[in-house]
């Protein structure tokens, strides 16, 4: 069983990835618990909501999950559990001790950071609620019988996690589509929609090219976590002719942000300085150049250094010329299909773990 609370049952890394490897180089029975979504009829894979209703982040419900997850445990029984969220250490520790099954915690984000230097919660909440998922991370650590690190970065972080393989979000190469002809100036930016995660500065950016050349257009496509913050993009992009803005407060099914990066022309990957996320590779980033679509990034080394190996695209400075971004823009070519970008290159670690 893969289980997560605010991840979709049919989500990108859980479903898509680890769930659908397992399934078919493993041949083994894979259930995925988590929100509520849309799933595909696929052989050997199992899908259970934790309610049939979406919830809000902050809720009773979400108090609530990690008991129905436990419960469901009992139910089935799996041999094997990977939890995708902190969230899940205690009931998954829990499962663990009563019946010996092995617990691996499929880390994706460092929560520490996360919960400390974003809006996610309220600001008096921030830093013991942080310290409390660390320590809680740390003091379960010993239960655990392999860590998945998201990011090569977590390795440094999360000195905890031991022992450990690399997994990082890559692109299934079942979805590579070749070469992208779309118009470069048709600009695009999908994902968490938040303060962090740099949709203003996207649209800063689409708004300069603008100026400059009135086909420049900005596809906006993803679910906003706050309310408030949902409510303040939808009237900002009200004002802009240039904006398509596609956003709801729950996650977006992932074919939709597939065939919006199908569609668009150019990426754009611009992250404001935080320390939850400097030392990220975006899954976007494999997503675009995987699927032919050059990027506009303003990141960190590590993104930097992906998409020029790639010939992906743009390295923005802090002040460039727009007009000769704009021309940039319109030459750019499909960044190169590089073994790299796409998830199977990780399945030998994937392999070495289940055939010892």
């Amino acid at each position: 069983m893969l289980a997560s609370v605010l991840k979709t049952v049919a989500d990108t890394r859980m479903y898509e990835k680890l769930g659908l490897s397992l399934a078919r180089h493993f041949s083994t029975e894979v259930h995925l618990i988590g929100f509520p979504a849309e799933t595909p009829a696929v052989e050997g894979i199992y899908f259970h909501n934790i309610y049939h209703k979406p919830f809000r982040r902050i809720s009773m419900r979400r108090l609530l999950a990690p008991a129905k997850v436990l419960i469901k445990l009992f139910q089935l029984r799996p041999r094997l559990v990977i939890i995708t969220t902190h969230e899940l250490l205690v009931i998954g520790a829990i499962y663990k001790l009563l019946t010996r099954t092995k617990l691996y915690y499929d880390v994706q984000e460092n929560y520490y950071y996360n919960i400390r230097f974003t809006p996610a919660f309220p600001k008096p909440m921030r830093l013991t609620l942080a310290v409390y998922v660390r320590a809680k991370e740390r003091l379960l650590s010993r239960l655990i019988n392999y860590f998945f690190l998201a990011e090569k970065g977590y390795v440094d972080e999360l000195i905890f996690a031991k022992p450990f393989i690399v997994l990082e979000n890559k692109l299934p190469a079942s979805f590579a589509t070749g070469e992208n002809r779309n118009n470069r100036l048709h600009l695009l930016f999908t994902g968490t929609l938040a303060e962090t995660t740099g949709v203003w500065q996207a649209i800063e950016l689409a708004e300069a090219l603008y100026r400059v050349n009135n086909q420049v257009r900005l596809t906006v496509i993803g679910h906003a976590p706050s309310e408030r913050f949902l409510k303040k993009l939808r009237e900002a992009s009200l004002n802009l002719p240039f904006v398509h803005l596609t956003a709801e407060l729950f996650p977006l099914p992932h074919p939709e942000i597939l065939r919006a990066i199908r569609q668009a022309g150019t990426g754009i990957i611009i992250y404001p300085p935080n320390p939850a996320t400097h030392s990220s590779i975006p899954t976007k980033l494999y997503e675009y150049m995987g699927m032919g679509l050059p990027v506009l990034i303003r990141h960190n080394p590590l993104s930097h250094d992906l998409v020029m190996r790639c010939r992906g695209g743009i390295i923005l400075t802090e002040k460039p010329d727009y007009q000769a971004l704009v021309t940039e823009i319109q030459q750019l070519q499909p960044p190169v299909a590089h073994p790299t970008l796409y998830w199977e290159s990780e399945l030998p670690k994937l392999q070495k773990i289940f055939s010892s």
